[in-house]
């Protein structure tokens, strides 16, 4: 590329003319009073000449540097390869006669889903094989669901990572499709009447589609949705006949449909936004035609306030069982009449909400047990009860610390669980109710993998505020903490945000950052997420999202303190929310770190509801046009308005992708051209952006592209810590 000079390296960037100029345009938006230029505005728009342009001039610059700095990237890549050839198993699951789960031969772009018969099959057949619905991976399976004879399965599939779903029907018999399409899916699930057909949410064909644009890519639009609604779709129809049920009252809100297990009453659910809270309202099947939208008179509100979360476990009749935070921030499970106007306060707890520990998931198996996942200290656990809450069994074959997943059905006397961490790959356990025995179903074995050479610990540390925040910290055995000698390269993984929980999980290339770095894993449990429940999630949102960063920033002090690392060798990762936290550290602290990867992130923090789904994120992040205070709290830490002339940044590597349509390319774009503007004259090391084509936010991303990045971003990494590879 024309803008790499002979001096570039990771301590020479500081020289004229290595980064592109990106055009500076005045643009002036008054906040409550206080003037905020946007002096990159015009690259919001993905489409334009100029931006075109600009994308061939970063990506040539990054190219460059990593053909020639970034030494280790095939090794990383050819080791990726050698270690992920290994089969890999999801949770099987039983519907009606037969057994489905996903399996990966080694290294297909997608996981495949198979049918057999019976347990001890040795042939199972393929029922739906993602990978040849495009030639180069970039089609990938969306959201599928049996219908409750499993006859039929209805399957979205997304093209080039958006969030756009197609949906399409397949028999289950011969696994050949029916002509059903369903178009315009996003962020829906899909419920069943039988074998009749099922429900379903879209929205609006978007505008540049409606008027003919041929140039229109699912993905790569950046409109804010709305109006989303509930549809009900009839085998072998048209979706042109497909009958809008219902609309939420304002276009900004989410919805969806559930038939409850005795097929007499579809739930209906609305959200606003990305809490976990919603309204719950209800029509009887036999009230409703099926050709046109229920009458409102019909439907029964249940519960019409975004006051808590409610979420479906069972019924018997017009006997409920719901998963709440209704007055329990960790959860609880409730049962109550459905039909009688009620209190929640009123109703019946069947399992109590136990403090700090989070009641993650409940599945009701054989129509008399409740299959219960808790969260305790980020590691989960598995206990059967009966349907009023007394414990049935609380033993089950898992080690201490792991991710455990579950598959049960009301009409099925078995369990399914897969228990993951960061030493096992994933062992999949089958119990039977009968005859009470566990056995082991599939145990996965990775070639060259020895676990016991590895140690995974959790330490807790305190943070700004004295809060104690868990971390799991990974490495080989032989590596211990030294204070005065302190030096291996360390890579610091967070999220925090949205309630989500980042559990004990395996992963190939964190492997192989361990065995031939010599490196160190560490992933922090920061506030924002959902390791201890809701009070956990808030503490990290809006006016104090700040929590968030000073925990991410303690979290790195720790490693340091305690002779793990040091600064110039510490890295961070984080992704999406975790790309804002990253980024944010960067700014805030960069003398804590040697690099930064920011991939997919929100960095925009005053205009990110503007853009596809972004309107929902306000939940955490607040709203700069609505509230003043939420704009001053969104102003001090937003990424692209608070890059800092004069202190040496950290190596920092964005990456985003041109089809994401969750959190749009535009952000990562802005932010780099504030970085290499301000810091960049002066930084030594270098500040750079990895565009990917076909690609979006990371759903559904084929492992040949999954391994491709990630090979960049560590060889990023260990070029910016100088850490070496070591064949050993």
């Amino acid at each position: 590329g024309r803008f790499y000079t002979a001096t570039m390296s990771s301590v020479g960037f500081n020289k004229p003319g290595v980064y592109p100029i990106t055009t500076k345009k005045e643009v002036k938006d008054d906040y409550h009073g206080t003037t905020v230029i946007d002096p990159y505005r015009w690259l919001e728009d993905p489409d334009s000449e100029e931006t075109r342009k600009w994308v061939k001039q970063q990506v040539g610059l990054t190219n460059s540097y990593f053909e020639k700095e970034c030494t280790t990237r095939d090794k990383i890549k050819a080791r990726q390869l050698e270690m992920q050839n290994y089969e890999k198993f999801g949770v099987p699951f039983k519907r009606g006669s037969r057994y489905f789960f996903y399996k990966n031969d080694g290294l297909q772009n997608h996981y495949v889903l198979y049918k057999q018969n019976d347990l001890k099959s040795a042939n199972p057949e393929i029922l739906i094989d993602p990978n040849k619905l495009s030639e180069d991976g970039t089609a990938a399976l969306g959201t599928t669901k049996l219908s409750e004879t499993a006859n039929l399965i209805a399957y979205g599939v997304k093209r080039s990572g958006s969030d756009w779903s197609t949906i399409r029907v397949r028999n289950v018999q011969d696994s050949k499709d029916l002509k059903d399409e369903i178009s315009w899916v996003k962020f829906s699930s899909i419920s069943w009447i039988s074998d009749h057909g099922f429900f379903y949410s879209r929205y609006p064909t978007p505008k540049a589609f409606q008027k003919g644009d041929n140039t229109f890519k699912r993905g790569e639009e950046t409109d804010a949705l709305s109006h989303q609604a509930l549809y009900y779709h009839q085998i072998g129809t048209d979706q042109s006949s497909d009958p809008l049920v219902f609309q939420p009252s304002d276009p900004k809100w989410m919805i969806s449909g559930e038939v409850t297990v005795d097929n007499k009453r579809v739930l209906v659910t609305i959200s606003k936004d990305c809490d976990p809270v919603n309204k719950l309202l209800y029509f009887d099947l036999d009230k409703w035609n099926r050709k046109s939208k229920v009458d409102e008179k019909d439907m029964v509100r249940v519960i019409d306030t975004f006051e808590a979360g409610y979420n479906y476990v069972y019924n018997v009749k017009d006997t409920f069982w719901f998963m709440t935070n209704y007055k329990a921030p960790c959860y609880q499970i409730v049962k109550f009449d459905i039909t009688k106007k009620q209190d929640p306060s009123s109703w019946t707890v069947v399992v109590p909400e136990r403090k700090l520990v989070v009641l993650e998931d409940c599945d009701v198996v054989n129509n008399k047990y409740l299959a219960v996942v808790h969260l305790e200290h980020v590691k989960n656990k598995l206990t059967l009860l009966d349907l009023e809450g007394k414990v049935v069994k609380e033993s089950f074959e898992y080690p201490k610390v792991c991710c455990l997943s579950i598959s049960a059905h009301h009409d099925q006397k078995e369990i399914f669980y897969k228990y993951t961490s960061f030493l096992y790959p994933g062992t999949v356990m089958h119990y039977d109710l009968e005859t009470k025995k566990t056995t082991k179903f599939k145990e996965t074995v990775v070639k060259g993998f020895d676990p016991e050479q590895y140690v995974a610990s959790q330490v807790f540390f305190e943070s700004k505020d004295k809060t104690k925040i868990p971390m799991f910290v990974c490495h080989k055995k032989n590596i211990k903490p030294d204070t005065k000698q302190g030096g291996h390269p360390t890579l610091l993984y967070g999220y925090g945000g949205f309630n989500i929980s980042i559990k004990p999980s395996f992963s190939i290339v964190r492997l192989v950052w361990m065995q031939h770095f010599g490196g160190i894993s560490a992933i922090a449990n920061i506030r924002g997420g959902g390791e201890y429940g809701e009070h956990w999630h808030k503490s990290g949102t809006k006016l104090q999202k700040q929590n968030v960063f000073d925990d991410f920033q303690c979290a790195g002090k720790h490693l340091v303190n305690m002779g793990y690392t040091k600064p110039r060798m510490l890295a961070t990762l984080g992704g999406s929310n975790g790309g804002l936290l990253t980024a944010a550290c960067a700014n805030q602290a960069p003398e804590l770190f040697g690099c930064c990867v920011v991939a997919v992130g929100v960095l925009d923090m005053l205009r990110f509801h503007k853009f596809t789904i972004g309107y929902a994120w306000c939940s955490d992040y607040g709203n700069a046009d609505e509230k003043k205070e939420e704009f001053e709290a969104l102003y001090k830490i937003s990424p692209y308005h608070n890059v800092r002339a004069g202190v040496q940044y950290p190596s920092i590597l964005v990456t985003t992708a041109d089809h994401d349509d969750r959190v749009s390319p535009l952000h990562s774009y802005k932010y780099i051209s504030a970085l290499q503007d301000i810091a960049g004259p002066t930084n030594k090391r270098p500040l750079l952006i990895r565009i990917e084509e076909k690609a979006g936010h990371g759903g559904g991303k084929p492992l040949s592209k999954q391994i491709e990045e990630v090979s960049d971003m560590y060889a990023f990494i260990a070029r910016s810590l100088s850490a070496t590879w070591d064949d050993k």
